[in-house]
């Protein structure tokens, strides 16, 4: 019998590349052959994994409004991610492709997104990175790779993705820019930055103590929500 997981990474893989960003940045970008041999890299230093477990400083922008705090993360290489964040607005953000729940725990709500037509919510691009394929970043866009980048005083590969016109307009129409950091020893997000198109919404996170978990369970994936809260699909 198929299990929830299972079943999940089914559906899952055909919408990972949602997770899509462009990034006007001032840094100068190596060659196509540079970001080449750094997803290689990538794709080594993931082998195999099914799963990680990161605590995350979470940060993000809304016009004049700014949220912040900290958390736990939960990534499955199949393309399934949950955020446990406290500090100034708790909250709990799932991402089961297609769908983006965030549960605001203060207002006692779920907000349930479909990004396929739902291209700006930030939310969703937090599964950048946590691919078990570094190449297959390339079948729908230009990658990358920004010289001679640090973090924290430590040497990291600093990758720019460019979407297609056609196979990632969408993303491209909602989100001006995407930085993401990773750790060239393991092939993980050390952090990344997303942008929306307007400039005027900004999401940020720094993953610290990142970890191999290959057994996480089936129940951390799953839309299960407090008795009470209601539920809003956008």
């Amino acid at each position: 019998m198929m299990t929830t997981m299972e079943g999940m990474m089914r559906g899952i893989r055909p919408a990972i590349w949602v997770v899509v960003g462009l990034l006007a940045g001032a840094a100068a970008a190596g060659s196509s052959d540079e970001a080449k041999t750094a997803l290689k890299q990538v794709t080594k230093a993931t082998k195999g994994l099914r799963g990680v477990v990161a605590d995350v400083e979470y940060s993000q922008i809304l016009g004049k409004r700014s949220i912040n705090g900290k958390g736990k993360l939960y990534a499955h290489f199949a393309g399934i991610l949950r955020v446990e964040i406290g500090g100034d607005e708790p909250q709990s953000v799932l991402f089961s492709p297609p769908f983006l729940y965030i549960h605001r725990h203060a207002d006692e709500i779920v907000e349930v997104y479909d990004v396929t037509s739902n291209p700006n919510r930030l939310g969703q691009y937090l599964m950048l990175g946590f691919v078990p394929n570094g190449n297959a970043l390339k079948e729908r866009f230009v990658v990358e790779l920004v010289e001679d980048s640090t973090l924290d005083g430590e040497p990291v590969m600093n990758f720019l993705l460019t979407p297609h016109p056609k196979k990632a307009a969408a993303a491209a129409e909602a989100i001006a820019r995407i930085q993401l950091w990773v750790d060239p020893h393991n092939g993980l997000p050390a952090q990344h930055e997303i942008v929306h198109a307007t400039g005027d919404a900004r999401l940020k996170v720094r993953y610290l103590s990142v970890t191999r978990n290959d057994q996480l369970p089936d129940s951390i994936f799953r839309p299960d929500w407090p008795e009470g809260v209601t539920i809003l699909r956008k």
